[in-house]
Order: C-alpha cells, then sequence, then structure tokens
C-alpha cells in the first residue's frame, strides 16, 4: 500500500504551538498510520525542526486539505514513499505553506 509521509516544520520558539497541532492532527486523523514526535533540531535533509506523519494514499486527498488548514502557518512537506527518496523529496513533493530547502546531499545513496 502506498504511503505518503508529511513533514510538519517549526521553529524552536515554536515547539508548544507544533505540540498543539501534532496533538489536533491525531485527533483529526485517525487513519494515519503515525504520527511521530517532535523532533526539536533539523534532522536528515530536513532544515528544520518537525514531526512527521504517514497518511495512506487512499485517504491523501481528503486529508491534504484540512491539514493546510489545521497548519497554523507552519510549513508542510508531503512526499510519496518510495525508493528513490530524491525524487520523492523534489519531483513527486508538494508544499503546504512556504517551501523550505532540504538537504538533498542526504537523500542520495552513495
Amino acid at each position: 500500500m502506498q504511503t505518503f509521509h508529511g513533514h510538519i516544520y517549526f521553529l524552536e520558539n515554536e515547539i508548544d504551538r507544533a505540540a498543539i497541532i501534532r496533538e489536533n492532527i491525531a485527533k483529526a486523523f485517525p487513519q494515519l498510520t503515525y504520527v511521530g514526535r517532535l523532533i526539536a533540531k533539523p534532522v536528515g535533509p530536513h532544515s528544520k525542526p518537525m514531526f512527521e506523519i504517514h497518511i495512506p494514499a487512499s485517504e491523501i486527498e481528503k486529508i491534504t486539505p484540512v491539514l493546510d488548514e489545521m497548519r497554523q502557518g507552519l510549513s508542510v512537506l508531503i512526499h510519496p514513499v518510495q525508493e528513490n527518496e530524491l525524487e520523492a523529496h523534489t519531483v513527486g513533493s508538494r508544499w503546504l505553506g512556504e517551501a523550505l530547502p532540504l538537504d538533498l546531499k542526504a537523500l542520495t545513496k552513495t
């Protein structure tokens, strides 16, 4: 089953707001297969602190517009889960809000 990852980004001084948004998302979307913890520092290709959600492909069109309303100005990256992570995070991705820079080197296999 195809899955999408959603990464919801926040600044260090927005962690309390991000925690509330995370809780609201978890309550609003019981169909999510994963709601990750708040990661308070940049990790992997992500240039800001964030938390991750996993969205079943069958729910993506239903969840995306509601997620856009719930994000309270935070940037959200949504991408498909696929073997080519670089392509997933660039060609196959979409942003809600401001698109943020990603460390694409972290996505290439050496």
